[in-house]
């Protein structure tokens, strides 16, 4: 009662305050925040903008007389329906296929901004730009993915390449290689890492290496039901559950399918580990694109991969990287990361 009380207040707030703004964003969770964060510091030093959310936002320098938060389904899809605006931001794919609708009241353009370095077609439903009016690019592999996806799917969305600003966001972070932890081991979720065992199979070899660890599992492997807090806790699994990862406080990255690998080699300029579970694969239909997924192209170039079965190899690889000052890697590695993302 309590919920909807408050939706109908912030509903007629955002009806009566809405003129007033041109350009809005909107960030379904706390945890998209931070992907979006930086672009939205870039337009509210030049303008005001309106955020519609899911979740509250803690953070001082938003005005919260220009923060909507909604948290009733009825009231989430009406204050969509009838949003007036010129532009909406957002990092929440299958726009019209879900309670995120584009306006009735007005020709507002929706402009999609990437969270994530990954591929386009392989972890996305088959519609899921289709009514986006333009989509952010932030390397060569999406942006020609795109380019495929609009004319297969017949579409006039626009699409513009811009930098991954996410990343300059955790460089910033870094001021040292004084790491608290050895690695954080980061599985993407719907990849299978919890049903074949891997979070055990990794505790019991680190532990015997004494390589420090915290597992991030991804929010969707909690509400999905692939491992709870308490089953690791059990386990006497450290957790890693920040809002969003900091960097900084990890010198190695484990992780499966999940982009995260990117944006570590992006950040640090060497080469993630990787557990060969199943893929994480949302459209199956993938392969019948003529360009091929970033994380399955370059899974072996900006990381290293492992079977299941080799998963001690990896252990030991790392634990003999950790005792040397430098590491260095391949030229390749270095030419793809500066010839394909922005």
């Amino acid at each position: 009662m309590i919920k909807i009380l408050k939706d109908i207040y912030n509903f007629l707030r955002l009806k009566k305050n809405e003129k007033k703004f041109k350009l809005g964003f909107f960030s379904e969770s706390s945890f998209i925040y931070e992907y979006l964060e930086p672009y939205i510091l870039n337009k509210i030093k030049k303008q005001k903008i309106l955020i519609l959310s899911f979740d509250e936002l803690d953070k001082q320098y938003l005005d919260k007389e220009n923060v909507f938060t909604f948290k009733t389904k009825i009231f989430q899809e009406l204050a969509f329906l009838t949003l007036k605006l010129k532009y909406l931001y957002s990092s929440t794919p299958d726009l019209n296929f879900t309670i995120f609708k584009k306006s009735k009241f007005s020709n507002c353009k929706y402009i999609y901004l990437s969270h994530t370095p990954v591929s386009m077609t392989l972890i996305y439903k088959k519609n899921s730009f289709d009514y986006f009016d333009a989509v952010q690019v932030t390397n060569e592999y999406q942006y020609r993915e795109m380019k495929e996806i609009i004319k297969k799917n017949n579409l006039k969305t626009k699409v513009f390449k811009s930098r991954y600003l996410f990343i300059n966001k955790q460089k910033k972070k870094i001021s040292s290689r004084n790491f608290e932890w050895d690695l954080i081991v980061a599985p993407s979720w719907n990849s299978s890492f919890y049903k074949t065992k891997c979070h055990i199979l990794l505790n019991k070899l680190l532990k015997e290496k004494n390589l420090s660890f915290k597992l991030r599992p991804h929010p969707m492997s909690y509400i999905k039901g692939e491992i709870t807090k308490k089953e690791l806790v059990n386990l006497s699994i450290n957790i890693d559950d920040d809002p969003i990862i900091d960097f900084k406080k990890y010198n190695f990255l484990i992780s499966d399918w999940s982009g995260i690998f990117i944006e570590y080699s992006l950040i640090f300029k060497k080469k993630a580990f990787l557990i060969n579970t199943p893929k994480k694969m949302v459209n199956e239909n993938y392969d019948e694109f003529k360009n091929k997924p970033i994380e399955i192209t370059l899974r072996n170039t900006l990381a290293k991969s492992y079977d299941i079965s080799t998963i001690s190899e990896m252990i030991e690889e790392i634990n003999g990287l950790k005792k040397l000052s430098n590491v260095s890697s391949d030229s390749r590695f270095h030419e793809i990361l500066k010839k394909m993302f922005y």
